[in-house]
């Protein structure tokens, strides 16, 4: 019974911190906008202005496709930590597993195609 509940309690614990991070469009409505959505996925159109930051938020597993390159934009991790981008260029895609994240202000214009993966 005790393993149950240890188990039970991990869970929960798991939950409640991907749960602590607002949802991209929520956070930053400016920056994400959704093109499609449906039980498996969510597409989403990313712009970040010159200057322009996002507050703290999350994404599932997700595939990138660049539009429009900019210099590489600096993530601030729930840790306090930094993080900055490798440099994209325009076609460039890639994949990256759930995350959670701020958008410290942009050096350069960025447009990107977000696909969220639904679990």
């Amino acid at each position: 019974m005790k393993n149950k509940n240890a188990l039970l309690l991990a869970a929960l614990s798991l939950v409640s911190v991907c749960a602590s991070a607002a949802d991209a469009v929520t956070a930053c409505p400016k920056n994400f906008h959704i093109l499609a959505e449906d039980d498996k996925a969510r597409v989403l159109h990313f712009t970040q202005k010159k200057g322009e930051s996002c507050p703290m938020h999350s994404h599932p597993h997700i595939a990138v496709y660049i539009i429009k390159p900019g210099q590489p934009l600096t993530y601030k991790l729930p840790d306090g930590s930094t993080k900055e981008s490798q440099k994209l260029k325009a076609g460039d895609a890639f994949v990256r597993p759930a995350t959670e994240h701020e958008h410290l202000a942009a050096k350069a214009d960025v447009e990107a195609i977000i696909v969220e993966f639904k679990h």
